[in-house]
């Protein structure tokens, strides 16, 4: 990355667009596993959003499940339908929320979402969540 130039993160929006994702995965901060089979935490940044895709898999040890992101929020609220195991159980669809409120570098990842209550994980045995959201930088 470049840095900011021209009003874009990273230099004109073109370049941008071609550019590979980039593996973030040993960067993160992650909780919620004691050991993973699988870490994969990957973004790009295009303009003044970030996309980012994930599936870390492994031995839960809390039933909290948080990552960090590469570069802080400027503003992201919102469900992403994703899929996750919790204690071997295969969640399928809007399973999960990450919410970071303005300034944040933290992804919260929980079960489920129901009329604004959150859902914690199971604090043992295979958890797993996998897919993909944006935010504004």
């Amino acid at each position: 990355m470049n840095g900011v130039a021209n009003g874009v993160y990273g230099g004109d929006l073109p370049n941008q667009i071609n550019t590979p994702w980039i593996d973030f995965s040993e960067q993160s901060t992650i909780v919620g596993w004691s050991s993973f089979t699988a870490k994969v935490i990957r973004y790009k940044v295009i303009g003044n959003i970030v996309y980012v895709y994930f599936n870390i898999i492994g031995t839960s040890n809390s039933s909290s499940t948080t990552f960090t992101l590469p570069i802080s929020t400027k503003f992201f609220q919102g469900a992403v339908a994703c899929y996750g195991v919790d204690n071997g159980a295969p969640q399928i669809g809007l399973i999960s929320q990450p919410i970071a409120p303005s300034n944040s570098f933290t992804a919260n990842r929980y079960t489920a979402i129901s009329n604004g209550i959150s859902s914690s994980w199971t604090g043992s045995g295979t958890k797993q969540i996998q897919g993909q959201f944006f935010y504004e930088i």
